[in-house]
Parts: C-alpha cells; structure tokens; sequence
C-alpha cells in the first residue's frame, strides 16, 4: 500500500501533494502550445496601474463583468499562473518539454520544464 502523506510531485504521477495547497490530490496534465502573441507592440499583455483603474471604472461593461476583468489582471499580476478561456486559439506549434499540472482539489497549475517542476523565486 502506498503511503499517500508524502507523494513529492513528479511528472510520472497524476496523484501528488499539491506544491499550492499540500493535498495529496488527483493532477490533470496539460500539453503547451504556442501561438504569436497578439499584442500590436509585439510583447505580452498586461493591464495594472492607472490603466486596470479606467478597466474597472469603464461604463463600457456591467459591473460584474468589470469586477472579473480586475480581478484577472490582478492574478496574472501578481504573478499567478491558472488556465483560463481567454479566446479560442489554434496552433501547430507544440512546447516539447512544457507541461503544466492542475490540482483538481484547489485548481492550482504548476508549470513543468524538461520534467522539474518550476519553482518561483521568493527573494
């Protein structure tokens, strides 16, 4: 029988102690694709500062839906990584050796590079 206190995330397991919420619980794996990013100035999106304040003021939207734009940008600012159905996309182009796991107890995502797991930096 296998002691479930301490299964160590591994990318052979679909069952591990969650590196967000310390459950031993059921992962989901996900492939990466790529596709270019979209932004006319070429780099990746972000929204903070003044511009998420007129986001979360504009009349353009119904409040929920501003209160759910916010708080997205807010996430992705603050460096969370999480899945989500911005816009459908098609790609022929495959990540190889990027993998992403999902905690199905809290929904967590954890990013995998060459089979280790990406850690954040904390200093």
């Amino acid at each position: 029988m296998v002691d479930e206190s301490d299964l160590a995330p591994a990318l052979h397991r679909s069952r591990f102690n969650c590196p967000a919420c310390d459950e031993v619980a059921d992962q989901v794996w996900f492939n990466a694709y790529a596709s270019p990013v979209a932004n006319p100035a070429g780099v990746p999106l972000r929204i903070a500062g003044a511009d998420l304040e007129r986001l979360g003021k504009n009349p353009q939207f119904p409040p929920e839906v501003r209160e759910q734009k916010v708080e997205y940008w807010n996430r992705v600012n603050g460096g969370e990584v999480f899945l989500d159905r911005w816009a459908p996309t098609q790609s022929e182009l495959f990540v190889a050796g990027l993998e992403i796991s999902v905690c199905r107890a809290c929904l967590a995502a954890a990013i995998w590079m060459g089979g280790e797991r990406v850690t954040r930096d904390e200093t």
